[in-house]
C-alpha cells in the first residue's frame, strides 16, 4: 500500500453553511479576504480594496453607472480620504493600486483606474469544490 493510497480524501456530499456577522467595514474585508484568497493580498492590499469596495458599492447603489462611479472612486478628493482614514502616503496608496491592478482587481485605461465591478459583495457567495475535475 503506498502513502497515496493511505491519505486518500473523500469530501462529503453536504453543504456547509458559514454566515458572517459584523459591520459593514468587517463584512467587506472578509468578503474580500475570501473571494480573492487565491491573490494572496497583502494586509495593507487588503485595507485598500475594502475601502474602494465600500466607496464603489454605495455609488453604485446610488445609480452611478461606469466609467462614472469610477471616475469618482479615483478622484483626488476619495484619494485623499483613503490614505487619510488609512494612513498611508499617496505614492504609498499609487504603489497599493499598481499591485491591485496586476492582480486584476482593478484595471487600467490609460491613465484611469477602473474598478471591478465583480468585487462588489453579494448576500452569498457559493463555492463548489471537486477532486481531480470529479
Amino acid at each position: 500500500m503506498s502513502t497515496k493510497d493511505i491519505f486518500m480524501i473523500t469530501l462529503k456530499n453536504a453543504n456547509t453553511k458559514v454566515s458572517i456577522v459584523g459591520d459593514i467595514r468587517t463584512v467587506v474585508n472578509i468578503y474580500l479576504r475570501v473571494y480573492l484568497a487565491n491573490e494572496r493580498l497583502t494586509d495593507k492590499q487588503l485595507e485598500v480594496a475594502t475601502e474602494l469596495v465600500l466607496n464603489y458599492t454605495e455609488y453604485v447603489n446610488n445609480a452611478v453607472i461606469e466609467p462614472y462611479a469610477s471616475t469618482i472612486l479615483f478622484s483626488t478628493e476619495v484619494r485623499k480620504n483613503i490614505c487619510s482614514h488609512l494612513k498611508i502616503s499617496p505614492p504609498h496608496l499609487n504603489n497599493t493600486f499598481n499591485a491591485l491592478t496586476k492582480k486584476n482587481i482593478l484595471a487600467r485605461e490609460g491613465s484611469r483606474y477602473l474598478m471591478n465591478p465583480a468585487l462588489v459583495p453579494t448576500n452569498s457567495l457559493t463555492f463548489n469544490f471537486s477532486l481531480n475535475g470529479k
